[in-house]
């Protein structure tokens, strides 16, 4: 199975075994309230367009409410099936959802983790490892905002250059690298802080988005 199937089925055997109110590093969201999100953004896609349209209602606000409403079980269970019929998800799951299911997953384990805590890594094979990396190159430049060359350093993987503007060699000055597994880098990228990571250089002014 790819990525997505595989984290799928693997962040649903977390959430039930967490069951509905334990932490995640979502905010403040239980494992229910990410529960309802999977649930919503994968089976009820039209909600979120059309709440974009002006309007008093939220249809997903209101579809959000609705999954929180209904046994915690069961939600997981059906959203762990995956979408149906012509639902447009089938279409795109192992395209899209590599990474939202790989990082919520996380999100689950690490639920009652603090930045600094002791963290066990997950082995991941080969293949997932890669799809990881394509997901960094992709994305990491849109989330990560820097004065600066950012070199990400996956153990055992090529590198990723964010930013060079003036040609990063490895021996440059003002540069920020990090170093660690590709599954915690896709972690720290996607802001998560709760990462088993090496920093070295200037760091200031990195910034990161959210996801």
């Amino acid at each position: 199975m790819n990525l997505a199937q595989t984290e799928r089925n693997a962040l649903a055997i977390s959430l039930l075994a967490k069951g509905p109110e334990a932490p995640t590093l979502c905010g403040d969201w239980t494992t229910k309230d990410l529960a309802a999100h999977l649930f919503v953004r994968e089976h009820k896609p039209g909600s979120t367009v059309l709440s974009l349209l002006p309007g008093k209602q939220d249809p997903a606000e209101a579809e959000f409410s609705k999954a929180l409403a209904r046994p915690y079980d069961e939600l997981v269970k059906e959203w762990q099936a995956g979408p149906k019929g012509l639902n447009p998800w089938r279409a795109f799951d192992s395209i899209a959802n590599g990474m939202e299911h790989f990082i919520h997953h996380e999100d689950v384990l690490r639920g009652a983790l603090k930045p600094g805590d002791d963290i066990i890594e997950r082995p991941l094979p080969a293949a997932h490892q890669k799809e990881l990396l394509r997901i960094i190159k992709l994305l990491a430049p849109r989330l990560v905002k820097s004065p600066r060359p950012i070199i990400l350093q996956p153990v055992g993987l090529p590198r990723v250059v964010l930013h060079d503007k003036r040609g990063v060699a490895d021996e440059g000055g003002d540069v920020c690298r990090i170093r660690g597994g590709v599954g915690e880098i896709v972690l720290w990228v996607s802001g998560r802080d709760v990462v088993d990571l090496s920093f070295e250089g200037n760091s200031e002014g990195v910034v990161r988005g959210s996801f």
